[in-house]
């Protein structure tokens, strides 16, 4: 009965047409995206100047076809009309599956690879795999997969490894990228604040960021459980959205920590990078002042 009814109804829209010479002439067919300070204080801002231009920089710690219907000829309607009975014949709840096909597969964990240099002075590279966790926090999941997409990781570095503490990345080599994602206007392409779901905890993975709504492209590998006391990150609203799940013990061990010794020692006063010229003169700052940050070679994203 249903299929009789969809017959019907295509000859109803189309048997106007049938009888004319332009159909029987032609062979038609259907157109079928700075940590917090190591004191717990919370995070912080830093101001740097570039020329004339004033840049804030976030700082766990993150510095810084009309279609126009008088030229339809006769084979563009008889397409139309046969999309339109065809979207009569076949029931709506198909649609609906394939929407909720799609919003299930977003929410889907999936794996990003790093190859990681951890020593600068050797070509060898380790993996890092990470599963990352939309449902942990959506708009994280989504940003990390875009920035790792468009390679901005490729070729950055690990410039804040602090023992026990965390490992961090996010600034891009290529300083074309960062004056695109960072050091356009304040909190440029920021992602609104979403709610904690888990804790930060060893493994886990977070956005840095600079107060409320700020996080934009730089990432922290918690190397201890920093959810409560002496860092109290929870308690400052860093949101977790993916954890290591290969390489936690040899890889990311053995990433270059020379200059966050420097910095825990001094109590930031020496021994960090200074982000605002990371980000604005990429990879060549960071080879100058800091030849020996272990590199993330590449990411990829593997479903």
């Amino acid at each position: 009965m249903f299929l009789r009814s969809c017959s019907t109804l295509s000859l109803l829209f189309l048997s106007p047409l049938i009888g004319s010479s332009a159909f029987q002439q032609r062979n038609l067919k259907p157109t079928v995206p700075y940590l917090p300070r190591k004191d717990g204080n919370g995070p912080y801002s830093t101001t740097s100047i570039f020329g004339e231009k004033k840049i804030v920089l976030s700082t766990p710690y993150q510095d810084f076809n009309r279609i126009n219907s008088n030229i339809l000829n006769r084979r563009e309607i008889i397409s139309s009309l046969l999309t339109i009975s065809a979207s009569f014949c076949f029931p709506h709840e198909s649609l609906a599956s394939d929407e909720m096909t799609n919003e299930i597969d977003s929410s889907a964990p999936f794996t990003v690879i790093l190859s990681v240099q951890t020593d600068a002075k050797s070509d060898a590279t380790s993996k890092i795999e990470i599963e990352v966790r939309p449902d942990w926090a959506p708009l994280a999941a989504k940003r990390f997969r875009e920035l790792v997409e468009i390679g901005f990781y490729n070729d950055s570095r690990f410039f804040r490894v602090l023992p026990g503490y965390i490992a961090q990345f996010g600034i891009a080599a290529d300083p074309k990228l960062n004056k695109e994602w960072m050091l356009c206007e304040k909190n440029c392409k920021a992602l609104p604040d979403e709610p904690r779901k888990e804790k930060n905890k060893r493994g886990t993975l977070s956005f840095a960021s600079s107060g409320e709504n700020s996080r934009q492209t730089q990432v922290f590998i918690n190397l201890g459980n920093n959810d409560g006391l002496p860092n109290f990150l929870d308690g400052q609203n860093f949101v977790p959205f993916a954890r290591v799940v290969r390489g936690m013990d040899d890889t990311v061990k053995n990433l270059n920590s020379e200059y966050g010794i420097v910095e825990t020692v001094s109590a930031g006063l020496a021994g960090g990078v200074n982000q605002g010229k990371a980000a604005y003169y990429g990879a060549e700052y960071l080879d100058a002042a800091f030849p020996k940050l272990s590199i993330l070679r590449d990411a990829k994203v593997i479903r």
